[in-house]
């Protein structure tokens, strides 16, 4: 049991969690000391009498968020990655050479290809470097749109045509 970070003992909680016994008690010596100074229950410290004139209250906090985060900024998680999509289509825009001048491009690189299958070139090579259910997992190519969203997420602002909500994200091919 040494390994874990803490003892483990039981808590116990008190009758009185808010201590409201020893709030509402008139004989404690801070409060005597305090009413002499001219203080007086329901106000607040200060000069101008501008603090806290009720008792502190603790919260449980019961969810997985850190300190102070909103689910209001929850939605726009993908945002960054289409704005930095929309930066590097601007900056091929802007410095793409023409095809006819490009003396790399081959014959055979111009024809059109189809996505590249993890699945098929496992299948091709002498050495299958890959497990079956592996290269089905990590193939992004053979997934259809529904299944895009549901890895990645919809980005906000943006409406995905016809998409009706998956009854479960994971496709099981046998």
């Amino acid at each position: 049991m040494s390994m874990l970070s803490e003892s483990r003992r039981k808590k116990q909680w008190s009758l009185d969690p808010r201590n409201k016994n020893w709030s509402d008690d008139c004989n404690t010596l801070g409060k005597k000391m305090m009413e002499k100074m001219g203080w007086q229950n329901g106000k607040g410290l200060g000069a101008k009498e501008q603090g806290l004139t009720e008792n502190l209250k603790v919260c449980m906090k019961n969810n997985k968020l850190g300190v102070g985060a909103s689910l209001k900024g929850m939605d726009t998680w993908t945002s960054h990655l289409d704005t930095y999509s929309q930066l590097l289509t601007e900056l091929g825009t802007c410095h793409r050479q023409p095809e006819e001048l490009s003396p790399t491009r081959h014959k055979d690189t111009m024809q059109e290809t189809s996505p590249f299958s993890l699945e098929e070139k496992s299948k091709k090579s002498k050495k299958r470097v890959h497990y079956m259910k592996f290269a089905k997992g990590k193939d992004l190519s053979m997934r259809s749109a529904n299944d895009m969203v549901c890895i990645f997420g919809k980005p906000s602002g943006t409406v995905v045509g016809d998409l009706s909500p998956p009854v479960s994200c994971i496709s099981v091919e046998i």
